[in-house]
């Protein structure tokens, strides 16, 4: 009540001041010019400074911004010349005012034309009040992860990979598949990246995991890797192999899984082959054909008019890979020759590495061709660790040409990585398969998605509707740039549903990958940084100094250290009062 007075501080002012005087007096009549004397006029100054704490200047036209951040200390430097506020999850000081969001606390402030956000950075729905004023940010360390690269659609038996960066804290990381058992693991090299991979099984949507781990494996977050695994379409692929060998028994038992139609031919004899569908390399075969598959031997035995087929068929859009698995003839040199690939030595097989394009943990030999070729102008599709060139290609008319040194590309297989084996292969037909108008583009969907936070898809074609996890349809309103906001309520596989067509998109709970989730914010408040003023630039009309307003300061320091000034006075009388009776006695 001493508080609501008018004079309060000149009366409490006064009463401190005679017990001060009043205390002292006793002590030097006592003969005690100990501590305790000292001590008097700090303590009452301490106590009066704590009821009536000094005023401090707080900008008018700055606001500190505290966030959320993943770590668990708050940071240190925080502005003390602005007013406070603290958004939802964020640590603040004493002093701060917790908010709902940021444009709720600028409408209570509206002279603020200066932001200072100190922690992890502007959540998204914060981003757009904060446009237009200046701001500068104090970001918290880093920890965690802090770039994700994964593929959103992955072909059914494709080998996919996923890249990333983490904080300098972090040491592993491991993939987890959708049963939870780690399919890869890497230790971060120094720059804080790594590099994980597995295999697309079973049509669908379906969740990976990724664990990141900090020294001695302690867990220091979880994200959800969704993945849509499609079946895509079939290629078809005439193979003339000279003779049946471990490459041919183990590529056909791929194709067949991969669902590829094969054409498949072999020799056993001289005049004797092993023949599964149409071989015929006629005009009107390979108009149906994708890919033609032929090794030295087989493409020795063709006749003439097959390989003026294939040459035409080419130039039409067809693919062909040629395999130089064993000594050419010489009228097979002059053939691929004339197809771009001149024949510039042999040697006998030699022993090639392949761990870094097949991402591969353990040393493993494979064999290359002896034949080496000079380079055409085109493309080296994969080489060995030594940079010796394996597989190279070129465009052709309207089809592209392929050649391979590779021998034992099933060494994969018996390795137990069926996974990369199909990838390799995988890859290579695709990208020499007879070119096909490609699907219409779908719309613009979000990469990364948080439960209660605004997506965005653009590009719709008229009406959209989302279907959340519990089969509930949403209708969404879409705007004349052709884009439409969804705020999702639940996590889990959802929907999205325009011109009949649907597409599949994940929605992370709060709590998952809460540390890429902090960098994300942390790198778009970045973005909305203000570049700094030109001081010195001539002409400039200085700014105005924004006039302070006066706030008290918070009372608990001073109340502290008048507890901690009477603590030692009171320990002193005692002491005192002991010696006395002592004496007495």
């Amino acid at each position: 009540m001493i508080l609501a007075v008018p004079d309060a501080p000149l009366w409490v002012a006064g009463a401190l001041s005679l017990a001060t005087a009043v205390s002292s007096w006793r002590k030097l009549v006592r003969g005690q010019r100990d501590l305790s004397l000292w001590l008097q006029v700090p303590a009452a100054v301490l106590l009066y400074l704590a009821l009536f704490p000094p005023p401090v200047g707080l900008r008018p036209d700055s606001l500190t911004v505290m966030t959320p951040t993943v770590l668990v200390s708050p940071p240190s430097s925080v502005p003390h010349d602005a007013s406070i506020i603290a958004l939802p999850g964020a640590q603040a000081p004493v002093k701060g005012e917790p908010v709902a969001d940021l444009a709720t606390a600028l409408r209570a402030h509206p002279s603020v034309n200066r932001l200072t956000i100190v922690g992890g950075g502007l959540p998204a729905r914060d981003r757009e009040a904060a446009a237009g004023r200046t701001i500068a940010f104090l970001a918290a360390p880093d920890y965690g992860l802090l770039e994700l690269h994964a593929p959103n659609t992955v072909p059914l038996g494709r080998q996919w990979a996923l890249s990333g960066r983490a904080a300098s804290s972090t040491r592993r990381v491991e993939l987890l598949d959708p049963s939870g058992s780690i399919v890869d693991q890497a230790d971060v090299d120094s720059a804080g990246r790594f590099k994980l991979s597995a295999g697309a099984r079973g049509i669908g949507n379906t969740r990976f995991e990724l664990r990141v781990l900090g020294d001695k494996n302690p867990l220091q977050d979880t994200l959800s890797i969704p993945l849509t695994i499609v079946s895509g379409e079939s290629i078809s692929v005439i193979a003339r192999f000279g003779t049946p060998n471990p490459e041919l028994k183990y590529w056909q038992r791929w194709a067949l899984d991969a669902g590829l139609n094969v054409a498949l031919s072999a020799g056993l004899s001289e005049g004797v082959n092993l023949n599964a569908g149409d071989v015929h390399l006629t005009p009107a075969a390979l108009s149906h054909t994708d890919v033609v598959m032929i090794d030295s031997r087989a493409w020795a035995t063709l006749e003439p008019s097959e390989k003026s087929a294939l040459r035409a068929a080419v130039d039409q859009g067809l693919g062909l890979l040629l395999r130089a698995d064993a000594p050419l003839a010489a009228q097979s040199i002059t053939d691929w020759g004339g197809l771009g690939f001149s024949l510039s030595g042999t040697s006998a097989p030699t022993s090639v590495i392949l761990d870094q394009y097949l991402n591969l943990r353990d040393h493993t030999p494979f064999t290359a061709a002896g034949a080496t070729f000079s380079q055409p102008t085109g493309a080296v599709q994969f080489k060995a660790d030594d940079g010796t060139p394996l597989a190279w290609w070129h465009d052709q008319g309207r089809g592209r040409v392929a050649l391979w040194r590779l021998i034992d590309s099933y060494r994969l297989t018996l390795l137990g990585d069926q996974d990369r084996y199909a990838n390799l292969w995988a890859s290579t037909l695709e990208m020499l398969a007879r070119p096909r108008a490609p699907p219409p583009p779908g719309p613009q969907l979000p990469e990364n998605n948080w439960v209660l936070e605004r997506a965005v898809f653009c590009g719709l074609r008229g009406s959209a509707s989302v279907r959340a996890p519990d089969d509930q349809w949403l209708a969404l309103t879409v705007g004349a740039d052709a884009c439409a906001a969804f705020w999702p309520a639940v996590p889990g596989w959802h929907s999205l549903k325009s011109a009949g067509a649907e597409w599949p998109f994940y929605v992370r709970a709060a709590d998952d990958g809460r540390t890429l989730h902090a960098a994300l914010n942390a790198g778009a408040t970045s973005a909305l940084l203000s570049p700094i003023p030109n001081a010195l630039q001539i002409g400039a009309p200085a700014a105005a100094p924004a006039k302070t307003l006066q706030t008290p300061m918070a009372s608990w320091p001073w109340f502290l250290l008048w507890l901690a000034a009477t603590s030692v006075i009171w320990w002193q009388e005692r002491r005192q009062d002991k010696i006395d009776r002592n004496r007495a006695g």
